[in-house]
């Protein structure tokens, strides 16, 4: 369902299955949301304990090292980035270019004007 590669030294992660990956996340958000109507301690520590706080120290290393590449604060997790196309002469795209300049409140306003109709 998902693939870890390594190229040049760093890992990437592959979807292959996009629409198991997508009834395997509604079965954990079907846990969680039972275990939060039910006030399932037990089964809530099990899976923090099983998958919040068991890490790849490696790889949690290597996405901290390309992190402090991005030069950005910590606390701009729920920031995402406006995305720019790099296109040849015929149209065909030859990178995808990531933009942080914009802030939280510019996105939220972005967001409500593009995406108004959902």
């Amino acid at each position: 369902m998902i693939e870890k590669k390594i190229k040049d030294g760093k890992s990437y992660f592959t979807i292959n299955n996009y629409q198991a990956l997508r009834e395997l996340f509604a079965q954990l958000l079907a846990e969680i949301q039972r275990v939060k109507s039910e006030g399932d301690f037990e089964t809530a520590r099990q899976l923090v304990e099983n998958y919040g706080v068991k890490i790849d120290r490696n790889l949690h290393a290597e996405v901290l090292e390309r992190y402090k590449k991005l030069n950005l604060a910590p606390y701009s997790g729920f920031v995402n980035p406006v995305y720019g196309l790099e296109k040849d002469n015929d149209g065909n795209i030859l990178d995808v270019i990531p933009d942080y300049s914009e802030g939280y409140a510019e996105q939220m306003m972005r967001y409500s004007k593009e995406h108004s109709w959902i």
